[in-house]
């Protein structure tokens, strides 16, 4: 009888240990904050233009490895961080890629615009490099940079048509991730509509003054 009562004690302890763990919230499931992602999906409109009779081939903007995913501050000393659970949908070289070549496409000015590696030979060819796409802490009022170098050649003649930095700067609202991103998405708005025009602007010679290289 006293082994059942130490057994019936001890099985009273532990169902009390397990209540108070359980009231102080040490067997309740871990909050696992998830990670955000930002999607940039910006409305570009340009007017039209008079029709060319080229196609331009537009390459990916490569990039260095500082703007990936996660979303990247430029802070006080001048060092690029990262914020916590807070990433970009799509890689930003393809997300600023694709604004440009849907501004210049809207534009009707070539008679065929894309992705260079779609085409056979475009006769155009734009290459770049994303060099800024991040948000600025170094002053008071936070803002987005985004900075894109811009090339414009003939693919089969040795001329540079157009070669530009481009800078696009937009405040944010708050410290948020969200504003950031609505930041960002104007930035990214406006350097689009700016190529596409920069584009639309050139003179280029007709097809036939054009002396081909071997």
């Amino acid at each position: 009888m006293r082994a059942k009562a130490v057994l019936f004690s001890s099985i009273q302890l532990m169902a009390g240990i397990v209540l108070l763990l359980s009231v102080t919230g040490c067997l309740s499931a871990p909050v696992i904050q998830k990670t955000l992602h930002f999607s940039l999906a910006p409305e570009v409109t340009v007017e039209q233009s008079s029709p060319l009779d080229y196609t331009l081939g537009i390459r990916p903007l490569p990039t260095t490895r500082v703007y990936g995913l996660p979303l990247a501050y430029l802070d006080h000393s001048f060092q690029i961080g990262y914020r916590v659970r807070e990433e970009w949908a799509e890689q930003p070289t393809a997300v600023v890629t694709r604004a440009v070549q849907d501004a210049i496409a809207a534009t009707g000015r070539f008679k065929d615009s894309g992705n260079a590696a779609d085409m056979v030979r475009p006769d155009l060819l734009m290459t770049g490099e994303l060099r800024a796409f991040h948000e600025n802490r170094t002053e008071e009022a936070g803002t987005v940079e985004l900075t894109v170098h811009f090339q414009l050649r003939h693919s089969t003649v040795k001329a540079l048509l157009w070669s530009d930095t481009l800078t696009e700067r937009e405040p944010v609202e708050s410290s948020s991730g969200l504003d950031v991103a609505r930041a960002m998405n104007i930035a990214l708005e406006r350097m689009a509509t700016r190529v596409a025009q920069a584009v639309c602007m050139l003179e280029i010679p007709p097809r036939e003054e054009l002396i081909v290289t071997p």
